[in-house]
């Protein structure tokens, strides 16, 4: 797997280093032949040719893994073999060609360009699709269209069954077999109008559809809707108590509460003075004397200590907002579902965007929590952002213990875990995470009842102000609890202040000082 990355990493950037140059002299670029013209396939790289700008020719002999060509921003991808999934997901602009067959979900998510696949496709092509075209010259694979928007899929062969779930807009025209479509789709013939538009869409490619195609259809009267459970949390950790030391130090004693994220030892990493990585709309116009060396995450703007939330409402964007971002928090709540391998391959071509030392770290739920850990045990990513709300509305305590055995379980407690803190967050609260061993919180520095200020520099002063009363409290935590660093801090120093408490997240209960007996073991 790891050569797989390495080898995926050094195509993508002498890929990016020629690309400009190309651009300019008007060229093609040609990947997989010798100086000589003779064929050098390339075999199984994951992530290639992602953020394609206009003006970009790239042609390419082999056999790709997943995420091919996504996110093409208006260049030309011409891949002589085969694709596996997610195939120029996520486009906005441009051609993309296959000159084989594509797996699952090609063209997902695409809002403009053309896609041409000479082969056939697998499951859920063009799945999500909001704009552009997808044409397919042989068959097509279960649940075309599924979940889409607007564009157009047009298959010139078989169609297995379920075409259109879900879709409530666009069309998808089949000129071959086809099997009943699905739930909140209809089927009906092609108009005489329709039926040349499209055969004009096809000219260029050599191809029509006879009289006898079909379309399928949004049925707004068979709709399928989905409301998805309320993403809650009960409680917060006001029922936790943090027990002072026999001794406190002094006040202005050195205090060490600095947290490194970092891919590996000889890498300068993100440093987080305070432990909290703040959440912002936008990095743009924050300074401060604190602010000004805090990351925060951000989905726009980010400043060059900023790490940037990438999810699917900005992932077509990554390119521009990665140039000089200081790492990736990758939202996979917020992503299609995605499996291990194709988590993997998106992961490498926004590294390739990044930079190959520059930390990577996913964000999920606390009620998948084994699943993340599992990758982050597996794959190379260097931290992982917890989410205490969950569809199960968990006590906030009860996450603790979830979090902490399954970390032990994959042997990964030693790798960076920050809690998502929904609730208005206090340093209490991140002196509570980092001795249940999540070094970081996540927060907001305003509160759902607050205005954030309008402009800049009120918004950034607010911050600044945020950030001040959370180090000032936090000193003062450690320092009556005896400690002079926040890594000190583990569960010995935490109570439960009720009974409940102490059930759900086996801490120690004040006044018991120890675990209830079914938290002690056999």
């Amino acid at each position: 797997m790891i050569d797989d990355i390495t080898k995926s990493l050094k195509l993508n950037r002498n890929l990016s280093n020629n690309l400009s140059k190309a651009i300019e002299l008007d060229r093609a670029i040609k990947i997989g032949w010798g100086a000589q013209g003779d064929a050098k396939p390339k075999e199984g790289e994951i992530g290639i040719a992602s953020y394609l700008p206009k003006g970009a020719r790239v042609r390419l002999l082999g056999n790709l893994g997943d995420f091919t060509g996504f996110c093409c921003k208006g260049g030309t991808f011409t891949l002589e073999g085969n694709a596996l999934g997610w195939f120029g997901a996520f486009s906005s602009d441009g051609r993309l060609v296959v000159e084989r067959d594509a797996g699952i979900r090609c063209g997902h998510g695409m809002t403009g360009g053309r896609m041409f696949c000479q082969g056939s496709v697998g499951d859920e092509a063009g799945a999500a699709l909001d704009g552009g075209v997808i044409i397919v010259r042989g068959h097509a694979g279960q649940r075309t269209g599924i979940g889409m928007n607007d564009g157009t899929i047009v298959v010139v062969g078989d169609c297995q069954a379920d075409a259109g779930q879900g879709m409530t807009g666009g069309r998808i025209i089949v000129d071959g077999r086809c099997l009943p479509e699905g739930e909140g789709a209809q089927q009906r013939n092609l108009t005489k109008a329709e039926h040349k538009e499209i055969n004009s869409l096809l000219k260029e490619h050599d191809l029509s559809v006879s009289e006898d195609a079909v379309m399928i259809e949004a049925n707004a009267a068979h709709a399928i809707p989905s409301t998805p459970p309320l993403q809650t949390v009960w409680g917060d950790f006001g029922e936790i108590g943090l027990i002072s030391g026999e001794s406190a130090i002094d006040s202005s004693s050195p205090i060490d509460v600095v947290t490194l994220v970092t891919r590996g030892e000889e890498d300068d990493g993100v440093v987080f003075p305070l432990p909290v990585m703040l959440e912002l709309e936008s990095g743009k116009g924050l300074s401060g004397n604190l602010l000004s060396e805090q990351p925060c995450m951000v989905s726009s703007d980010p400043r060059g200590i900023d790490l940037v939330r990438i999810d699917a409402g900005n992932l077509s964007d990554a390119d521009a907002l990665l140039a000089n971002a200081a790492g990736i928090v990758l939202d996979l709540e917020n992503l299609p579902p995605l499996h291990d391998g194709e988590i993997l391959a998106l992961m490498t071509g926004l590294r390739s965007q990044l930079g190959d030392d520059k930390p990577v770290l996913i964000a999920g739920r606390v009620d998948r929590i084994t699943n993340l850990h599992r990758m982050l045990r597996d794959q190379p990513i260097d931290g992982v952002m917890v989410r205490l709300t969950s569809g199960a509305g968990m006590t906030a305590p009860a996450a603790l213990p979830r979090i902490g055995l399954s970390a032990r379980d994959a042997g990964v407690s030693d790798t960076l875990h920050i809690l998502d803190i929904p609730w208005d967050a206090t340093s209490d609260d991140a002196a509570i995470a980092a001795a249940a061993g999540c070094g970081i919180i996540r927060a907001s520095p305003f509160s759902a009842d607050d205005e954030i200020p309008s402009t800049q520099k009120a918004r950034a002063e607010a911050v600044e102000k945020w950030l001040s009363e959370f180090a000032a409290s936090l000193r003062g935590r450690l320092t009556d609890m005896g400690l002079d660093a926040l890594e000190k801090l583990n569960r010995r120093h935490l109570r439960a202040l009720e009974h409940d408490t102490a059930a759900q997240s086996g801490l120690r209960l004040a006044g018991y000082d120890r675990p209830l007996p079914q938290w002690m073991g056999p």
